[in-house]
């Protein structure tokens, strides 16, 4: 889990139309350190999994990523520059056991990535 550590959740509406979550990153985490010494980038691994994490807390069920259909990376995601993002699931299509999304990671004006994604969805230890 990055969630608490290597960011922070300050807002949160995911009862809109298009849930979103403001969230704050930790410069000083560990992972800065090594990607990259003296000029951190947030890495595109590191991003999936907040939008992985941010899918589970607004369905509040536990979420598996099954497919990534797409992921584009437009900007590097400094976090001495950029502190402060909005993720928005621009769409969510939610099935019985699956859900797809599409979600954009944006700041300063700014769209940082976009993201299309498959879940496997697990409300009770039984689907697993």
């Amino acid at each position: 889990m990055l969630n608490n550590d290597f960011f922070y959740i300050t807002e949160s509406d995911f009862s809109a139309p298009a849930p979103l979550a403001r969230i704050a990153l930790n410069p000083e985490h560990e992972i800065y350190k090594a990607h990259f010494p003296g000029e951190p980038i947030t890495p595109g691994v590191c991003q999936i999994q907040i939008v992985s994490e941010l899918l589970s807390l607004c369905l509040n069920a536990k979420t598996f990523l099954t497919d990534i259909k797409n992921v584009k990376y437009l900007s590097v995601i400094s976090p001495l520059r950029t502190t402060a993002l909005t993720v928005i699931f621009k769409k969510m299509e939610l099935a019985e056991e699956t859900c797809s999304i599409s979600a954009q990671i944006e700041g300063d004006g700014r769209i940082f990535s976009k993201l299309s994604m498959t879940f496997h969805v697990v409300r009770n230890s039984s689907d697993i």
